[in-house]
């Protein structure tokens, strides 16, 4: 018997200690190729394309300076994609956009809008204010408008969720076509952040800290049936297109550490802890060793669900979803090994429990530091690949 169950052992730890290294090799490369795929973008016609503008591009038309403080931001849902906020916004122009403004009769409040605003009917509001700014010397005119609306999150970083930095962005962008073409067309460039500071008083948000406020300028190619201009190049079409000038303030948040750690990372190493020690227990008690395993694993399974429903789902394996992965292989592998170990002892003679129970020791022995390794390597090549 006791032979027999030595080689059942040796196969056994094999066998375990081949499946946690191929459980780290597939994890470990998950996030490169599957990011690269969730990347491509499929061969779908675009109706528009958006083109970053360096800073110290000149600008090309008319020029409207754009001034603009969030006053509030609040509200964040990362799973929902959105954020509230209420400020104010400025715009400064000077003679030669006026008469643009009044051949075309259009008026100042119509001149810009939030390309990114969601559910507008609910949340928009607008209110043009008396008094007026002047946020370049030469700019004679101007218009004051405090604002609040539902903004919208393209891209949620989740690439190391949770502890990527996460960029909200209101963009601002010419409104009318006709400021978007020919003679008529009009750039938007922001005021310096260290002459106009956006951050207001209420910017902060639970969780996050505020780490930095930039703006960006984008030019954004729409193809338009009602266009007069010949397509842009870059759209590979011969349809017409307008070229519509875009100013993006961007407020970049980082994850508290702390609050990550005790809302994310706490329960799973307290979870895990128990099961990686769960093979301290003598193999002699094996109904209580099996109980151990599959109550984490249940367990998991209700903390990695609350993770998710904060992000939206992702094409891909995040940095936790790594570590939760490699979590649910390691609690089956240990129910794995005390199945062994509770079943050799049941059939063991009373003259081999003791080797039977000294060659299960240090099995579970081999396999706690195997598993403590894998945890490693899985979190630091996970977390710098």
């Amino acid at each position: 018997m006791l032979p027999l169950f030595r080689s059942s052992l040796q196969r056994g730890l094999v066998w375990l200690l081949i499946g946690l290294l191929s459980l780290a090799a597939v994890l470990l490369p998950a996030s490169g190729p599957m990011l690269g795929r969730a990347g491509e973008q499929p061969d779908v016609p675009a109706g528009s394309q958006t083109l970053l503008v360096p800073p110290d591009q000149k600008p090309q038309g008319l020029v409207i300076h754009v001034g603009l403080r969030v006053k509030n931001i609040y509200d964040l849902s990362l799973a929902a994609q959105s954020f509230m906020a209420d400020g104010w916004y400025w715009l400064s122009w000077g003679d030669a956009v006026q008469a643009v403004l009044e051949k075309l009769k259009i008026e100042p409040t119509q001149i810009v809008e939030f390309t990114n605003e969601i559910e507008p009917a609910q949340y928009s509001f607008s209110e043009e204010l008396p008094e007026g700014i002047k946020l370049d010397p030469e700019s004679t005119h101007s218009v004051y408008v405090k604002f609040s609306g539902k903004f919208y999150i393209n891209d949620v970083a989740q690439k190391q969720a949770p502890f990527d930095r996460q960029r909200l962005e209101i963009a601002l962008e010419v409104k009318p076509s006709k400021l978007s073409e020919g003679s008529n067309r009009i750039e938007l460039i922001p005021v310096p952040i260290k002459q106009l500071p956006i951050s207001g008083e209420y910017t902060s948000v639970s969780g996050f800290s505020l780490s930095d406020t930039e703006w960006s300028r984008q030019a954004v190619h729409h193809i338009e049936p009602i266009s007069q201009q010949v397509a842009a190049p870059l759209l590979g079409s011969n349809q017409p297109s307008v070229t519509y000038s875009r100013a993006t303030a961007v407020f970049t948040y980082s994850p508290d550490p702390w609050t990550v750690f005790l809302k994310w990372l706490l329960p799973l190493i307290a979870v895990m802890g128990i099961v990686i020690l769960a093979p301290s227990i003598d193999g002699a008690l094996g109904d209580v060793r099996l109980a151990i395993p599959s109550a984490a694993l249940l367990t998991l399974v209700v903390l990695h669900d609350g993770y998710k429903a904060n992000f939206p789902p992702a094409p891909y394996m995040t940095y936790l979803d790594e570590i939760y992965t490699y979590s649910y292989i390691v609690c089956f592998a240990i129910f794995l090994l005390f199945l062994v170990g509770t079943n050799a002892h049941s059939r063991s003679s009373d003259s081999e429990r003791e080797a039977v129970t000294s060659r299960v020791n240090r099995l579970d022995l081999i396999v706690q530091v195997s598993t403590m390794a894998g945890f490693l390597i899985v979190a630091s090549v996970g977390w710098f690949s």
